[in-house]
Formats: C-alpha cells, structure tokens, sequence
C-alpha cells in the first residue's frame, strides 16, 4: 500500500516536473526575446549617439571657421582705420556678420583709442555671439543623452540574459528531478518552483519592448 502510494506521489512529482519545465522554456524564450529587443535598442541609441557627436564636430567645425572670418575681417578693419581708409572702413564693417557687426558697435561706443579701460577686441565683451556653439552644445547634449539612454537598454538586455540563465536552471533542476527517488526529488522540484517563482518576480520589475 506505502509503495502504490509513493508510486502514485512519484507520478505528482514528475507531473510537476513537466509543468515547471514547460513554463521555465516559455519563460526561458521570452527573456531570450526581450534581449534581443533591448539589444537591437542599445545598437539603435549607440548609433544616434555617434551620429549626434558627428554632428556637434560638424557645427563645432562650422563655429571655429566663422570665428576665423570674424577676426581676419576685424584685423582688416583695424588696418584701415590705422591707415584712414574711410572708404575701406565702411565697406568692411558693413560686412561684418550679423553677430560681429553687434559686437564691434559695442566696442567702438566704449571709445577704445582713448579709453584705457575699454575691451582689447569685441571678442572680449560679453555682446561677442557665436550662434553655431549653441547648436554643438545642442548635439553634445543629444549625444550625451542618447549614450546615456544606451547604456540603460545594455543593461536591460543584461537583466534579461540573466534570466535566461536562471529560468534555464529551473529546467535543469526539473530534468534531473527524475533521477532521484523519493523524496530527494520533492526536494530538487520545490528548489526547481522557488527559482522560478524568484525569476518570474524579477520579470515583472523590467521594462518591456
């Protein structure tokens, strides 16, 4: 009678067993899914960030030439009114870019040939603008940003692959259930369920894709 009833219990035992597997395999497979996501997600960020920092070199660029123009044309500037050229003189500070020419009316109104205290060069006072930095700040930020968003969905994916491996356990423990007798193998499927309830938990505080 004690032996039909292990035997009967065993039949339980094994029962579970399968059940725990099959949910370790779905489960198993989701996170395998998930990881792929948040991988393809982390090449995806990666690449915008790359793309953001290419841009902010390209508007970095732009702003280093237009500061070259604005002094080349000043030093211009400066020579004609050294060596009065009036007609020179006008036709250069008309052509200063829009930016420039505000910074140069403000250095000239401090009266620079007689005020001791005036700014050496427009480029030193405050009104002096280049608008292209604000745009390599822009995509610096961006970059920065989408790098930053990068490494979450890295780790995401990382999370995921752990489980993988734990939920990948859990059909282990399940598979070999079957090679011990009673009641080692209530033992190994009991650890079996707790690892899965333990992973299955795990699940529900991750972001999904």
């Amino acid at each position: 009678m004690e032996d039909a009833k292990k035997e009967a219990f065993d039949r339980w035992v094994d029962f579970a067993s399968v059940i725990l597997i099959s949910l370790a395999t779905v489960l198993t497979a989701w996170c395998g899914y998930q990881a792929a996501r948040w991988g393809g997600q982390q090449t995806l960020l990666y690449n915008t960030a790359n793309a953001d920092r290419i841009n902010a070199s390209v508007a970095s660029t732009r702003a280093d030439t237009l500061v070259t123009i604005d002094v080349a044309m000043f030093l211009q500037f400066i020579n004609s009114v050294a060596e009065n050229r009036p007609e020179e003189t006008a036709f250069l500070r008309a052509r200063f870019r829009p930016e420039m020419r505000r910074a140069v009316e403000a250095w000239i109104a401090t009266k620079p040939r007689t005020n001791p205290n005036a700014p050496s060069t427009p480029f030193a006072m405050p009104v002096y603008r280049v608008a292209a930095n604000a745009e390599v700040e822009r995509q610096r930020a961006l970059a920065a940003a989408s790098f930053a968003k990068a490494q979450e969905a890295e780790e995401q994916a990382d999370q995921y692959v752990r489980l993988t491996v734990i939920f990948a356990a859990v059909s282990f423990l399940a598979g070999i259930s079957t090679k011990f007798v009673f009641p080692n193998h209530i033992i190994v499927v009991v650890v079996g369920f707790l690892t899965l309830i333990f992973g299955f938990v795990r699940i529900f505080g991750l972001p999904v894709l």
